[in-house]
């Protein structure tokens, strides 16, 4: 009978606790943004006891109407899906592999900002990217190529926040995945530059 309370008792506090890190889960990975009523801001809104609003110059960055109207639904849904330290790597690679279902979707991002100009075309490339677990250590990357062009112009290293929606490119004979950044943000605080999933 000794036993068998214990056993109870055993059961009863593991699946407690799994709920509760079940939970704790969900609140680390995902925060969801909100519209103001003010057609060109946007205001975060997290599960943590910060409510402080943060607000975004929201830019115009392409011609394509199917974008725009993606866009226009994502900020009017309040949907942000917003890839944070934990999982990283997974979110990125989620995306990469099922780009279909995360096409238009609003995407915040932070990591370090690379980018360069294309001598031959002119253009831009803009990457929001973290340090991984690669062949010899710590030697890959994660993250998404964005296009952007706003004010913001951030220097190679800076810590930038992306929000964007999610497109899929025809690059010759290559489809890949980049987002068409709505807001770009350089950040004083850095987070993890080094993450392991």
């Amino acid at each position: 009978m000794k036993h068998f309370i214990y056993l109870l008792l055993f059961i009863f506090l593991f699946s407690c606790s799994s709920k509760e890190n079940k939970q704790d889960n969900q609140d680390n990975n995902v925060d969801t943004i909100s519209k103001n009523n003010n057609n060109t801001d946007i205001s975060a809104s997290s599960n943590s006891s910060d409510n402080s609003a943060v607000n975004y110059e929201i830019v115009d960055n392409t011609n394509n109407e199917e974008i725009k109207a993606d866009i226009k639904k994502e900020l009017a849904s309040g949907n942000i899906i917003e890839i944070r330290d934990r999982m990283f790597i997974n979110q990125c690679n989620d995306i990469y592999l099922n780009p279909n279902d995360y096409k238009g979707k609003l995407i915040k991002i932070e990591g370090i900002y690379d980018g360069y100009v294309d001598d031959a075309s002119g253009e831009r490339a803009n990457f929001v990217y973290r340090f991984g677990p690669g062949c010899c250590g710590l030697d890959g990357v994660a993250g998404f190529e964005f296009v952007y062009n706003g004010k913001v112009v951030p220097e190679v290293q800076d810590w930038v926040e992306v929000i964007g929606a999610v497109e899929i490119v025809n690059n010759d004979s290559l489809k890949t995945v980049r987002l068409n950044a709505i807001s770009v943000n350089i950040k004083d605080e850095r987070g993890k530059e080094f993450v392991a999933n």
